[in-house]
């Protein structure tokens, strides 16, 4: 959702889905009788450019397996063929932002006790001059209890993995419309679902998109009005040829800002009214929130790049008229892929911002453009939250 990500809750295909890779490296096994914390990566996806750096985002799954608290402090990534020095070190403020613990809301997210697990998001930066490690690994420092009160720090080196290239997913973008686009890409990490017993996080790499005018204002008007937001109505296209796969259609609106939704979120809910566009080779696009009546399409039809799909709008789980858009691995479920990366062909970076922002821009319905500093990009991925301009 717009300001709170969707109202919280290649050949283009080259990532890889597995967790382990065949090496003369041995991991180092922790000092202790037996191992006991299990790590894995169940899919790690393509690389991306975001602001001149190599970008690997992916979700590392932990779990407790010995019936002694550990209390996670420390992750260092190493690069499997030479480990002299780490990559990447993600420290104990870093992972109580990003460690998710799925039914867990109270204590120090960090300590997994007897049985419990926790899903660390991570994104290791590499300058894009520099070639990324084709092999890389995970150490991970755990603190835990003696008897005696003494807690002794336990190193734990798990989860290799092969890195993929950078993605040849090059796209433009999802409208024709020019001008000032505020955005966010980074406010759907945690967007975790089950399908047939399997995890996947197919929002990882997922855009949220809304239309401000030339002054930074997102509405003209009665900011309750659907109509009177700038971003409301516009064309959505076709990123590539394909073929449509799903559709859904004739769920109401919400009234923008509103605490309540028009229609209670559930799986056939929470996209609104959607279009799904098979693009080949695995990969669907998915273009949510759309205005009810407004698909120009059906299932089955065959799509041109650039035909309109629909008009943008504030159905399902939004708070504010957006465009919700995203690629995943081709699925027979909803959201039921993998989040799959891509990068844009064109566009310039006007600013660039951090989530305590959002709250301000909602309460003034307004951008700040007084301070811009374009900067023109070409095949990259757009900075967290910010504003680009599309001409």
């Amino acid at each position: 959702m717009l300001f709170v990500a969707c109202k919280k809750q290649t050949d283009t295909t080259q990532a890889i889905a597995v967790d382990t890779i065949e090496s003369e490296r041995t991991l180092n096994r922790p000092d202790l009788p037996i191992e006991v914390i299990a790590a894995y990566v169940l899919y790690v996806p393509d690389l991306i450019i975001v602001d001149g750096q190599q970008q690997l985002r992916y979700e590392l799954s932990i779990s407790n397996n010995y019936r002694i608290p550990f209390t996670l402090t420390k992750v260092e990534i190493y690069n499997l063929d030479n480990d002299a020095i780490s990559i990447a070190t993600f420290d104990s403020d870093y992972i109580d932002e990003n460690f998710e613990r799925p039914g867990i809301r109270e204590g120090d997210l960090k300590v997994l006790t007897a049985n419990q697990f926790g899903t660390l998001h991570l994104n290791v930066a590499f300058d894009v001059q520099r070639e990324f490690p084709k092999k890389i690994y995970h150490k991970l420092y755990f603190d835990r209890a003696t008897k005696s009160g003494e807690i002794v720090t336990y190193p734990m080196e798990v989860a290799k993995l092969t890195v993929p290239p950078i993605t040849r997913n090059t796209l433009g973008f999802p409208f024709n419309k020019k001008g000032k686009w505020f955005y966010e890409a980074e406010g759907h990490k945690g967007a975790r679902y089950i399908t047939e017993g399997k995890i996947t996080y197919p929002q990882r790499f997922a855009i949220d998109y809304t239309f401000v005018d030339e002054n930074g204002n997102f509405t003209k008007g009665d900011a309750s009005q659907n109509e009177n937001w700038y971003t409301y109505g516009i064309e959505l296209i076709a990123i590539a040829d394909g073929t449509i796969t799903a559709i859904n259609d004739g769920i109401i609106e919400n009234i923008p800002l509103s605490d309540e939704l028009a229609v209670k979120n559930t799986l056939e809910t929470i996209g609104g009214n959607y279009v799904i566009l098979d693009i080949g080779n695995d990969t669907n696009a998915f273009y949510g929130h759309l205005i009810p009546g407004s698909l120009k399409v059906n299932v089955g039809d065959t799509i041109k790049k650039g035909q309109v799909l629909g008009l943008l709008g504030n159905s399902g789980n939004s708070d504010a008229p957006h465009l919700h858009f995203h690629l995943e691995t081709k699925n027979n479920h909803f959201f039921g892929g993998e989040g799959m990366a891509y990068l844009l062909n064109s566009f310039t970076q006007l600013d660039t911002y951090n989530e305590n922002d959002m709250s301000l821009f909602l309460n003034s319905l307004q951008v700040p453009i007084d301070l811009l500093k374009p900067i023109t990009k070409n095949n990259e991925f757009p900075v967290g939250f910010g504003l680009i301009e599309i001409n």
